[in-house]
Parts: structure tokens; C-alpha cells; sequence
């Protein structure tokens, strides 16, 4: 875990760019959680609801929706898989993906059916993820998504 701005975050992981995802890989199994950039520009997670478990999806499908202060919408899964677990502690209490991106605050696991075809469009590495975090900081900062 680094430092980075007023953020911690996990260099050990994959990321998402485009949704801005965290990705724990496990042989063919993915633990997916929120940034913790995207949980603070969103605001305070207010309700969420995920697809049921067993539910094969491509990536990009919905596996639900969030509901934060700041933010309505879908959730779209980053890689292609079946959902194999759901977490009923951040259904019951949402903000715990603000409290705890990385620990209680995750969302679903998964069983990746194509993870060889789609690991190129994540982001890996400690340099790889500093740059694009710092890059993704300057853009929502300049966009006026991140309270001063």
C-alpha cells in the first residue's frame, strides 16, 4: 500500500481504467472492489443491489447498480466470469466501501472465464498504477469531481 495524494492504494493489485475497479487475482478467481479515488469523487455509498451469484456475464454487462450521494448507476464488470459470491456486508452497510475500499469494502468474486484475452487492458504494476492514478487524480481534480 502507497501513499499517494491523500489516497492509499494497493500497488499489488490490478486496476480497471475504465471503471475503476480493484481486481485481486487468485488463479482463475478475481476479488473486485471500487478505487479509492472513485468512492470519494461518487460521495457516501447510499444503497447498492447485485445481479444474483452463478450469473455468467462479459465484460462490461451490469452486475448491479450503486446509488451514492454524488452517483446513480450501473456497475459494469471488468472482466468476463461468473459471479460466485456477492458480499452481503457492503449490501447491508454501502459506506463500507468508502471506510474500507480494500478490506470489507469489496464487492463480488468471480471465476474469470477469459482473464488471458483481457489482462492486457488492466492496469499492473506499482509504476504502471502510480502513473495512471496520478493521471486519473489530475483529470477528476480539473473536472471538479474531488472536494478541496
Amino acid at each position: 500500500m502507497i501513499k499517494i495524494d491523500k489516497y492509499d492504494v494497493d500497488t499489488g493489485l490490478y486496476y480497471d481504467p475504465k471503471e475503476h475497479f480493484w481486481i485481486k487475482i487468485a488463479d482463475n478467481h478475481a476479488r473486485i472492489g471500487m478505487s479509492p479515488l472513485i468512492q470519494e469523487t461518487s460521495g457516501a455509498f447510499v444503497a447498492i443491489q447485485m445481479n444474483s451469484p452463478e450469473m455468467q456475464l462479459n465484460k462490461g454487462d451490469s452486475f448491479g447498480t450503486i446509488e451514492a450521494e454524488k452517483h446513480v448507476g450501473p456497475l459494469k464488470i471488468p472482466l468476463t466470469g461468473k459471479i460466485t459470491n456477492i458480499n452481503d456486508h457492503v449490501v447491508e452497510n454501502p459506506r463500507l466501501i468508502n471506510y474500507d475500499p480494500y478490506g470489507d469494502g469489496w464487492l463480488i468474486e468471480m471465476e474469470l472465464t477469459n482473464f488471458d484475452a483481457e489482462v492486457p487492458q488492466l492496469i499492473y504494476g506499482e509504476q504502471n498504477i502510480i502513473e495512471w492514478f496520478e493521471s486519473e487524480l489530475k483529470k477528476f481534480d480539473d473536472k471538479g469531481w474531488i472536494a478541496q
